[in-house]
């Protein structure tokens, strides 16, 4: 899940206005943003299938850090610590943690039984599946993006916001679709480059216009 994740920081953002809206779309994609960063380093590990962009097809070898549920919450603690010392402001910690915590969730609706719960040798693995019908994982995830977002923004945020997020989500069209024959992402180490060039750059736009 890609622009899901957003929505639920704009709904922490309307409960804990506090909170300014970078950090708290910075801990949304946390886990993605940490992945990208340790599978170039060989600490975890993905798959890509050269022959098609399906999502389906991606297999997630091994993510415990950044993708389970108990220890990918614990990393993000220290985080959290360091940007609420930074800003002064220890609401920070709760909303950070709880923010990264919610990538995992939203994840377990389309990802296929790949992500660790624990994150230690042996663990349970989960997710629904829902990647496996792209066209409807495609439209479940708008949806699921406009109703929060609806909920969480108003006024032209709300505007910027529903736009930022089709476009970035229209871009993700051919790993729900498969438009394209071959995979255009070549290594795993290009695919993780392309997350963390997606969910930056939405963060950083995300923050300038709303």
């Amino acid at each position: 899940m890609f622009v899901g994740h957003f929505a639920v920081a704009f709904l922490l953002w309307r409960l804990f206005p506090q909170v300014p809206l970078p950090v708290i779309l910075i801990a949304v994609s946390f886990p993605d943003l940490l992945w990208s960063i340790l599978v170039p380093a060989g600490v975890e590990t993905v798959r890509i299938n050269p022959d098609s962009p399906l999502q389906k097809f991606v297999v997630f070898e091994k993510f415990p850090y950044s993708h389970s549920l108990v220890l990918g919450s614990i990393i993000s603690l220290p985080i959290g610590l360091l940007i609420a010392a930074i800003l002064n402001n220890p609401l920070v910690v709760p909303v950070f943690v709880a923010g990264s915590a919610s990538h995992w969730l939203l994840d377990t609706v389309v990802h296929l039984k790949d992500l660790p719960v624990l994150g230690f040798d042996g663990d349970r693995k989960v997710g629904a599946g829902l990647w496996k019908r792209g066209p409807l994982a495609f439209v479940v995830e708008y949806v699921l993006y406009a109703i929060v977002t609806l909920f969480a923004l108003s006024g032209f945020s709300l505007v910027y916001a529903l736009i930022l997020g089709g476009v970035f989500h229209a871009i993700n069209l051919p790993s729900f679709f498969g438009a394209n024959r071959k995979n255009s992402v070549k290594s795993s180490n290009s695919y993780a480059v392309l997350a963390l060039i997606g969910f930056g750059s939405f963060t950083v736009i995300a923050a300038l216009v709303i």
